[in-house]
């Protein structure tokens, strides 16, 4: 069998791989164990408002009055992209499930193009490329957008712009990035990569390549046309946003050290590459082996130890007015660029594996051997594996218990507003009930300041919540002081004083409580409890009670 053929077999059995990867999550269906923080309690049930309200690429400026009071459709979901159109086709749960199928098929094809054309380029290098990519195609990331995993394909196109292939293909894949990622998350960085890539190459053969800046202009016309909202939001709404009141406190030179070898070794959580293990190790060992040495490893690595530095210095006492300035009126973070590091950590790995594979004896089986215990590592970490002490999908939205809240509440729910104590106000909002608190990464500044006069009570006896809060406040949530932060580990617990300015949540319209714990009858002063709900292998407890 030819070499070819046997590229095809291994292509084949990885896209086999993949769909086998994935084909728990469509037998469990509701019962998958999906990843909560930053998900479930936020980006989902953004997605959801959208679809039950009949808002998925609506006017950005359009008025929402079902959560915090009321917001715009730009502070509810920022961007008209592809994600929405699958989410819109097959509803939640199997829009999110063929998002993270389709973005994975996208790192694996990016990846292997990539490497193959760019950087493994010997037909009998192939192998390596196949591994590489599979591996990189079933990282655990958490978005479902290919904000990630669609960096190696832009990167394949635009390197191919470098090289003087000017075929239209190449900007379609550039055009589809911007309509399927996140500017703020990957876009901007990764524009900032290229744009030094760029002025350099222009330096060096004095003379710019006119395709590649073509390039840059269809990725920004792109995210121009899919972060419309953001961008008409944020020129055009006069209200004052919350992040303005966003305080990062400074760490000392010891601290900022720490996290950036922790980001430089382990990665960020948002962005998981799982490199601690295999491939730091072998890429550092063949950094440093003189016959090994490879000029594109070395400065992949330096830009990601310079990154993951700025990282752990963005707020150091020397830069954080600086970074404030930038960030004050603006959902961004500077210190970002650590989405691009699975990217470059895997391209590393592979010249590694290259030159391993060239160099030293058995070398073919290293790679083998590598490729293999990092493909387990990285099935291991699974999402249904992680997350598997967690409530599922259909046990963190419990949609039967909530049906029968909604039948108990005798008012028209159009006119109730609730609060959650000890649980996401996003699972009220799944369920299509209007709250006063969420999560949200823009809202109003007075719609935090009103709030805060309902919990400012609890914040008082509980300084850890009170700066949580008051210096961040993207969680606008009704927090007790006796759950803490970590509430959803309290559900045992009684809430014996709850101190709520009752009074002031009904002058903004609140009618309802929902908790997950009990509240003791001392501090019931204010509140009638209707009911209880609980069902069988249901997660949640939820104790509905009426403000007097």
């Amino acid at each position: 069998m030819s070499k070819s053929n046997n590229i095809h077999k291994w292509i084949l059995l990885s896209h086999f791989a993949i769909i086998l990867y994935y084909l728990p999550y469509f037998f469990l269906g509701e019962n998958s164990n999906v990843l909560i923080h930053d998900n479930l309690d936020s980006n989902i049930v953004w997605v959801k408002i959208l679809l039950q309200n009949g808002l998925d690429f609506a006017h950005p400026m359009d008025f929402y009055d079902g959560v915090l009071g009321g917001v715009r459709v730009y502070q509810i979901y920022g961007t008209y992209d592809i994600s929405l159109v699958i989410f819109k086709c097959f509803g939640i749960l199997y829009g999110y499930l063929v998002n993270k199928l389709m973005i994975a098929f996208i790192g694996f094809w990016g990846m292997y193009l990539l490497l193959s054309k760019h950087f493994l380029t010997s037909d009998e290098k192939r192998h390596i490329s196949v591994g590489i990519a599979i591996v990189f195609a079933l990282l655990p990331f958490w978005s479902f957008m290919a904000t990630v995993q669609g960096l190696p394909f832009v990167l394949w196109a635009f390197f191919n712009l470098r090289k003087g292939q000017y075929l239209i293909y190449n900007y379609l894949v550039i055009g589809l990035f911007a309509l399927y990622s996140s500017l703020v998350l990957s876009g901007i960085f990764l524009v900032f990569f290229l744009g030094v890539q760029f002025l350099v190459d222009s330096w060096k053969k004095k003379k710019v390549n006119l395709h590649y800046v073509i390039g840059f202009v269809v990725l920004g016309t792109g995210y121009l046309i899919s972060h419309f909202p953001m961008i008409c939001g944020l020129l055009t709404d006069i209200s004052i946003s919350h992040r303005t009141e966003i305080v990062k406190n400074s760490i000392d030179l010891k601290t900022a050290f720490h996290h950036s070898k922790r980001v430089f070794l382990e990665g960020q959580y948002h962005a998981s590459s799982l490199h601690e293990f295999f491939v730091l190790p072998l890429v550092i060992t063949v950094i440093f082996w003189p016959k090994m040495w490879n000029k594109h490893a070395v400065l992949l690595v330096v830009f990601i130890a310079l990154t993951s530095l700025f990282y752990g210095f963005q707020h150091y006492e020397g830069l954080k007015p600086y970074i404030e300035l930038l960030t004050a009126h603006l959902p961004l973070q500077l210190q970002r660029f650590h989405f691009l590091h699975p990217v470059f950590w895997y391209v590393i790995l592979a010249i590694a594996l290259r030159k391993v594979d060239r160099y030293v004896k058995w070398g073919t089986g290293i790679v083998v051997a590598v490729l293999f215990f990092q493909l387990g590592f990285v099935v291991m970490n699974h999402e249904l594996i992680t997350n598997y002490e967690k409530p599922s999908f259909k046990q963190f939205y419990a949609e039967g218990t909530f049906e029968k809240i909604k039948n108990k509440i005798e008012e028209p729910l159009d006119s109730v507003k609730f609060i959650t104590v000890g649980m996401h106000p996003a699972i009220a909002q799944y369920n299509g009930l209007k709250t006063l608190d969420g999560y949200f990464p823009n809202y109003p500044l007075k719609h935090k300041h009103s709030f805060r006069v309902i919990i400012g009570n609890e914040l008082q006896k509980n300084e850890s919540l009170r700066t949580y809060f008051d210096e961040w406040g993207s969680r606008c949530y009704a927090f007790s002081a006796e759950l803490g932060k970590e509430f959803m580990n309290n559900q045992n617990d009684t809430i014996k004083n709850l101190n709520f300015d009752y009074e002031h949540f009904k002058s903004m319209g609140g009618t309802h409580i929902l908790s997950s714990t009990p509240i003791a009858e001392s501090s019931k002063n204010g509140i009638k409890l209707m009911d209880v709900f609980h069902e069988d292998n249901q997660y949640w407890s939820i104790y509905l009670f009426k403000v007097r």
